[in-house]
């Protein structure tokens, strides 16, 4: 069983707790940290989306259809659905030739609720553009355009759009990911599994002392410096990915569903990935925001002015505290 690493407080009494696994690899793919079991089969799902990006920008795809870095920054993201999100999704999607129908993710309505609120006010509905994976879908059917493959099934597990990728992170984690099992992701998409080590692995390549003149290398720098030019666009407003960046300079973050995070402290050369047992988003940001510390990756200030999501009061309905969210157990040292 995987350690008590958070508890949910009430009073100062013991609530609830979040168990989990997080490891931390050096730019060589040495292990700094490791605590629970890091071996354990893990679906990074939405976390995977910078490595699923890689094929669009080694390919030249990019380059052909111009992607701006807001486009490509979209295409690894878990978007909120805002403004924002959808004026960069729109322009994309017409300038490769593309149209909302063709995406293959189910119809949804922004994950920011003001957003969807004021949609919902102007007559919207849920529609295949506001899911938050649509720019990931995006990004596939450009890849697919480009290489004059079908559009039509691109979410299928044989198609080459996903093939591709898979293949990147199987060279990239060392794991055949082909052997791997999989279903379908939230949005559609396959999704596969893996020991959480070797998750981490597969992002060392974001280490700046990693980065050499590969094309995969020059392809992971792309990436991650359009993640950090425009964290709004990789979550939105409110959220642990977006916030986290912006206040922390070299720093990505990505969040997957069910309690997984991968961060990358690209210049320090530190890779971090994480999930919670019982796939709580509130205890997985309170363990990235432990091990960020810990590491001494964060200072204690960054650590303070990120506490909405690393050590997050509780409130009731009526807004009065009642509880908070904390680091435990090995985190005794916070």
């Amino acid at each position: 069983m995987n350690p008590i690493l958070v508890e949910v407080l009430r009073n100062q009494s013991i609530e609830s707790v979040h168990r989990g696994a997080v490891v931390a690899l050096n730019a060589r793919g040495e292990t700094l940290l490791s605590v629970g079991d890091t071996d354990a089969l893990v679906f990074p799902r939405s976390s995977l989306k910078p490595l699923q990006v890689l094929p669009l920008v080694e390919s030249g795809a990019i380059d052909q259809y111009a992607i701006t870095d807001q486009e490509l920054a979209l295409a690894c993201a878990s978007h909120s659905g805002q403004p924002v999100h959808m004026q960069v999704l729109s322009n994309w999607m017409q300038r490769v030739g593309l149209t909302p129908a063709q995406l293959e993710c189910g119809p949804s309505l922004p994950l920011h609720k003001e957003s969807a609120h004021a949609h919902l006010r102007s007559g919207g509905e849920a529609s295949r553009e506001l899911h938050n994976c649509s720019g990931k879908h995006t990004g596939m059917l450009t890849m697919s355009a480009f290489l004059e493959e079908s559009l039509a099934g691109y979410s299928d597990y044989d198609h080459v759009s996903q093939r591709q990728w898979m293949e990147v992170l199987s060279e990239l984690s060392g794991v055949n990911i082909f052997d791997m099992p999989w279903d379908r992701d939230g949005c559609g998409l396959p999704a596969v599994a893996m020991p959480l080590i070797s998750f981490a692995r597969a992002f060392v390549l974001f280490c700046t002392q990693n980065r050499d003149n590969s094309k995969r290398a020059k392809a992971a720098a792309r990436v991650a410096a359009a993640m950090r030019a425009h964290p709004q666009l990789v979550a939105g407003s409110d959220r642990c990915c977006t916030g986290v960046m912006q206040e922390v300079d070299n720093l990505l973050v990505k969040t997957g569903a069910e309690g997984v995070f991968i961060s990358v402290a690209a210049r320090a050369g530190v890779v971090i990935a994480l999930k919670t047992d019982d796939g709580a988003t509130r205890g997985a940001e309170a363990i990235l925001g432990a091990t960020l510390r810990h590491l001494g990756l964060i200072s204690a200030k960054q650590y303070e002015l990120l506490s909405a999501w690393f050590c997050p009061p509780i409130h009731n309905s009526q807004q009065v505290v009642i509880g908070s969210i904390k680091p435990a157990g090995y985190w005794s040292d916070l």
